[in-house]
């Protein structure tokens, strides 16, 4: 066939809006892989929080992953313990100048590292905000007895550090403008604002990947997307395909979007379309 392989982001994208993978979707993944096209995950979310999807997806090889939003990549097993392929994590003086600015913000701001997250809530609200992320991303965080998460710096350089904020899109335009050039790469999500190193994406990860370990071309890949955090992806890819619910921004260079959203199984009808055309 064309095609070698798959990326595929997961939340707004392959998974429904309550986080799900339907039935329809589980079985066109794994007639994917059985057709023998390597299925690759890229995702923000930490490496932790896919697991259960690796899970539940049980496919007959362990599953290239991109998460973080790029600042890592493993193999995650359904059976065994993740096995970590690539890392790039923060500096640490921007780690530093991220937490202060966070706290002088008000914005709870989480360390992640690739074995699980840890948080200081300061506020009830804080608290309460951080309990609707943890639900939304599958993965309960580390509360630390501490004053600050800035005492991690001193363990291990956190992969990247998310600020719960209201209207992340704006905080994020004002983080920019208070970070000095080059201290890191801001991305707005849903709930929250992603700091990670400046130069690093999932498509360079995605790349990075598939190049070292892999032995394919990120051009010999499709791969599907919705938001800010995908416009990478899916313009090194050879065919970038964003959903009918996703942001205009990454519309705009997608190769082509498709008729479906998320919610309407978009990369299960994608894949079966691709599948009978091979």
């Amino acid at each position: 066939g064309k095609w070698r392989a798959v990326a595929l982001d997961l939340d707004r994208t392959t998974l429904t809006s309550s986080h799900t993978l339907t039935p329809r979707t589980l079985a066109a993944i794994r007639q994917v892989e059985q057709a023998g096209v390597q299925v690759i995950l890229a995702t923000g979310r930490p490496l932790l929080s896919v697991q259960p999807y690796i899970t539940e997806l049980n496919l007959q090889r362990p599953v290239p992953t991109v998460c973080f939003n790029g600042a890592c990549a493993a193999l995650l097993d359904p059976q065994a313990a993740p096995h970590l392929l690539l890392s790039r994590g923060l500096s640490r003086s921007a780690a530093e100048r991220i937490i202060q600015m966070c706290d002088d913000r008000g914005w709870c701001a989480s360390y992640c590292l690739s074995r699980g997250t840890s948080v200081v809530p300061k506020t009830e609200l804080q608290e309460e905000w951080l309990r609707t992320f943890e639900e939304m991303e599958g993965l309960e965080q580390e509360r630390l007895d501490s004053a600050s998460i800035g005492e991690l710096l001193d363990v291990e350089l956190p992969l990247k550090i998310t600020a719960l904020a209201e209207e992340p899109a704006q905080q994020a335009t004002k983080a920019r403008a208070m970070l000095p050039p080059g201290a890191a790469h801001v991305v707005a999500a849903e709930m929250h604002i992603e700091f990670i190193a400046a130069d690093v994406n999932k498509g360079d990860m995605l790349q990075r990947l598939c190049n070292d370990h892999l032995g394919l071309r990120v051009d010999e890949l499709v791969a599907f997307g919705d938001n800010f955090n995908d416009i990478e992806m899916l313009t090194l890819a050879g065919e970038g395909v964003a959903v009918q619910n996703a942001r205009d921004e990454l519309k705009k260079v997608a190769n082509r979007v498709s008729e479906w959203s998320n919610d309407e199984e978009a990369v299960a009808r994608e894949l079966e379309r691709m599948l009978e055309s091979e």
